[in-house]
């Protein structure tokens, strides 16, 4: 999928100019690659939002529009404004077909655990990694497949399943989803058991009818 995005060139670029930027409805930002300048850049704030709302967190292949030129790239950075959580600059990395990137993806849990139907507690540690790929090869995402856990197990990062020519820059052991056991679900086990080694040894000491 490739969206296109109009971005306009701009002359502010000291803090104050920024600040009033943002006061009148834009978001600085700029693009940048390996063989180009850095072009200073502003978004209307509200295209960038609905613009991000749609990628749900996801890597797209953009076409960048700028001044009459068109370059293809990604959103490489959104810093977010802390109290009101709305984008205050955006970094757009410019792609070069044959030319490999290092980008963040996110990962999507896909599947249900069979350890969560036992009672287990599906935690989701890491939710997104860092991959090297060729721009034509970049996923949006990666699905990791958690229908085969069950209660204690974890996976890691080496067992993900990733499209060809897409390499993982992450740490092969990180865990991504453990499927922890609760207190109760692990001792219950053991309770019936106990329970049931009491009901064996309560007939001999009573008298039950084969000891007579």
């Amino acid at each position: 999928m490739t969206v296109t995005l109009e971005l306009e060139i701009r002359k502010e670029r000291k803090k104050s100019g920024a600040r009033k930027l943002r006061r009148a409805g834009y978001t600085p930002g700029v693009v940048y690659g390996a063989h180009e300048e850095t072009i200073p850049v502003k978004v209307p704030t509200q295209v960038l939002q609905k613009f991000l709302r749609e990628l749900h967190g996801e890597q797209v292949v953009l076409e960048l529009k700028i001044d009459g030129k068109t370059l293809q790239g990604l959103v490489q950075d959104v810093q977010r404004d802390p109290v009101t959580g709305e984008p205050i600059h955006v970094d757009f990395l410019v792609l070069h077909a044959g030319e490999a990137v290092e980008v963040t993806v996110p990962l999507v849990l896909v599947g249900e655990a069979p350890g969560v139907k036992m009672g287990g507690i599906l935690e989701h540690l890491l939710h997104e990694v860092d991959v090297r790929a060729l721009p034509a090869n970049l996923p949006p995402h990666i699905e990791v497949d958690v229908s085969g856990l069950g209660l204690g197990d974890v996976l890691r990062v080496k067992e993900l399943r990733v499209p060809e020519g897409v390499e993982i820059l992450e740490d092969p052991e990180e865990p991504i989803v453990v499927i922890s056991v609760p207190r109760g679900v692990e001792e219950a086990p053991e309770a019936e058991e106990g329970g049931e080694a009491e009901e064996g040894q309560a007939g001999p000491e009573g008298g039950s009818a084969e000891s007579e």
